[in-house]
């Protein structure tokens, strides 16, 4: 039987955690009490939803090709052949267990959740197993200053490729920053490789899943953008630093 997170908030993904980390209790408020986020200026991720949306159903062929996607215009028409042909995954949910196996994304033991834009499978053995592969997400927002955090989502990306297809020898790591026309320099990783980097991740993700007690880490910094701290929020939280 597949062991279980013993925390009060047993699911993780990527958000989640550089919540966990940067303030507890701001998580503790948002996926523990689930407090209203109502009042969130939503506009940049509304239209990033857009984006991923206009990207998804133009390689699906279920929709138009859009201004948003034009910076990338001979990515994406090779894309869709490539999905066609049924060598491109789109927008899949992955979901795992806290033993790292493949689940459903909303299976009763799932512990970690990823969703990535696409995977391309490059190249394949003589089983016709995927051997080489790409797990890629589109950003529609800036990319100077957040070259670590998008690095570390590739990371975890990669490790979740390797246990989501068995078979699989090399991942590259990709990201497109769609507003600017600018694509990341894919990082490669063997299995061996990302395995290295397991560790820490597991370490990080049950340190946050098994957690009790969630305390603030109030600072001007954490504050400034979040939903219950007096900066750009309702001022619900008692810890929040002004500006």
């Amino acid at each position: 039987m597949t062991a279980a997170a013993t925390g009060l908030i047993p699911q993780w993904s990527y958000s989640r955690l550089k919540i966990f980390e940067k303030c507890p209790y701001q998580l503790w408020l948002q996926a523990g009490e689930k407090r209203s986020t109502e009042h969130v200026d939503m506009t940049a991720a509304d239209r990033g939803t857009i984006i991923h949306t206009e990207a998804e159903e133009f390689v699906n062929g279920k929709g138009a090709f859009t201004k948003h996607l034009a910076k990338f215009a001979d990515y994406f028409a090779d894309l869709k052949v490539q999905y066609e042909a049924g060598t491109v995954v789109l927008e899949e949910d992955w979901g795992f267990t806290i033993d790292w196996e493949p689940c459903g994304y909303w299976d009763d033991d799932v512990w970690c959740r990823m969703k990535l834009d696409n995977f391309i499978m490059t190249a394949f053995n003589e089983k016709g197993d995927v051997i080489t592969g790409t797990p890629t997400d589109y950003k529609s927002g800036k990319k100077f200053g957040n070259e670590v955090s998008h690095n570390q989502q590739g990371q975890l990306y990669v490790i979740g490729s390797f246990f989501r297809y068995p078979s699989l020898e090399i991942a590259n790591a990709d990201f497109k920053y769609l507003d600017h026309g600018i694509s990341s320099k894919p990082k490669q990783y063997t299995r061996q490789r990302a395995m290295k980097f397991l560790k820490p991740w597991d370490d990080r993700a049950k340190r946050m899943t098994s957690a009790i007690e969630f305390p603030p880490k109030a600072n001007k910094i954490n504050c400034r953008w979040c939903p219950f701290g007096p900066q750009k929020g309702d001022s619900s939280c008692e810890w929040g630093v002004d500006g």
